[in-house]
């Protein structure tokens, strides 16, 4: 149960944090807008997510306004092809990864 709760607290600090980084509003970000300015944050957040704890798809997706966890795995796939395409893109999320990997470890 500590365990359980350990890794949601974690699930919360990406989800803020990532919002934070991109300026946007957490709760914008896990609700249901579909801009691309709102769904990329919230790409990697899950991104993230999936990273730094041991959720399942299915439970990352529902901590994300109840989305499906297809969802989740298409996130997963969007961030690394952007990563690929867009050396932009790619040192924000490296950063980011950077800063919370220090909390988590």
């Amino acid at each position: 149960e500590e365990r359980k709760e350990a890794i949601l607290f974690l699930h919360d600090f990406i989800q803020k944090t990532v919002a934070e980084s991109f300026k946007i509003d957490l709760e914008v970000m896990k609700g249901k807008v579909k801009k691309r300015e709102i769904v990329i944050p919230r790409q990697v957040a899950m991104y993230f997510c999936k990273r730094f704890t041991q959720l399942t798809l299915a439970l990352i997706g529902e901590n994300f306004g109840g989305r499906d966890h297809s969802t989740v795995i298409h996130a997963l796939e969007s961030v690394e092809d952007m990563m690929k395409t867009d050396p932009n893109f790619k040192a924000t999320v490296d950063e980011l990864g950077k800063k919370l990997k220090m909390r988590v470890s």
